[in-house]
């Protein structure tokens, strides 16, 4: 009994060993140098696109400055379309408002940040993409 029960974990030990190196490798994890951001205009807002290296789409941050098929003016909202550890959030610098994918797994669009703002001014928006307290940022986007 003792022989067949070392030849068993014998077995199982030598399966366990081969799944363990043919393995499929983990997926490095991007530096954050590897993103850059793409400010585009649209018919009543502003999207910034989040890249990595290579032309990946990563995600984005929407602006909206008037309501629109659904969508609240004065919003913004930020989507995060890869599952690689990093968060991407919106930040308007006039009131603080933030949208952010932050503690979400991807896919994940957050939800509106809104508020109403004076007309016929510019506000300015800041994108970053985070992770712990390492973030990369835009210089301030201007909204409208």
């Amino acid at each position: 009994m003792r022989k067949r029960l070392g030849v068993v974990l014998g077995t199982a030990a030598v399966f366990a060993g081969t799944a363990l190196v043919s393995a499929e490798p983990a997926a490095a994890i991007p530096s954050l140098d590897e993103f850059s951001f793409t400010p585009t205009w649209l018919d009543n807002g502003r999207n910034v696109m989040v890249n990595l290296s290579g032309g990946v789409h990563a995600g984005y941050a929407e602006w909206r400055q008037d309501p629109r098929n659904g969508a609240p003016g004065d919003a913004m909202r930020v989507h995060d379309d890869n599952a690689d550890g990093y968060g991407i959030e919106a930040v308007l610098t006039y009131d603080g408002r933030k949208a952010t994918t932050r503690g979400h797994n991807a896919p994940y669009t957050s939800p509106w940040a809104t508020g109403d703002l004076t007309e016929d001014r510019n506000y300015l928006m800041r994108v970053c993409v985070v992770r712990g307290d390492a973030e990369k940022c835009t210089e301030a986007v201007v909204t409208a």
